[in-house]
């Protein structure tokens, strides 16, 4: 596949996240609020909800940011003599950025379902 062609996909993968990225905000919001509401009224149902809502969105999160370590990776990797040596230093930049935000992803997601808040972690199952 061309280069051009490989971008212009990449860029068509980029909106789908973008618009993913736009409902998981949207669910963020509506998990905040169920998230107030249990505050306000202890309501376990609503503490059920926005932990699934969170893990949910958690679990988006790392396949997103999966994807994008996939292709720092694939570019960190290319070989290409011609390739700066300030291009090469900001792929591996980017490697390590990438690793590191789906490290952090995959924190989020064991904390958000071992917090320990009253709240049963048999949503899982």
């Amino acid at each position: 596949m061309s280069d051009l062609n490989q971008i212009l996909k990449e860029l068509d993968t980029e909106d789908l996240i973008w618009i993913i990225s736009l409902f998981t905000s949207i669910f963020a919001i509506y998990s905040n609020q169920l998230e107030r509401s249990y505050v306000k009224h202890k309501n376990p149902r609503d503490q059920k909800r926005f932990k699934t809502i969170n893990i949910t969105i958690g679990i988006i999160s790392f396949f997103i940011y999966l994807y994008f370590l996939l292709l720092s990776f694939s570019r960190f990797r290319e070989n290409n003599p011609n390739t700066s040596f300030k291009t090469l230093k900001i792929r591996e930049a980017n490697f390590v950025a990438a690793s590191l935000i789906v490290i952090a992803s995959v924190i989020y997601i064991i904390t958000e379902i071992l917090s320990d808040d009253g709240f049963d972690a048999n949503i899982l199952i």
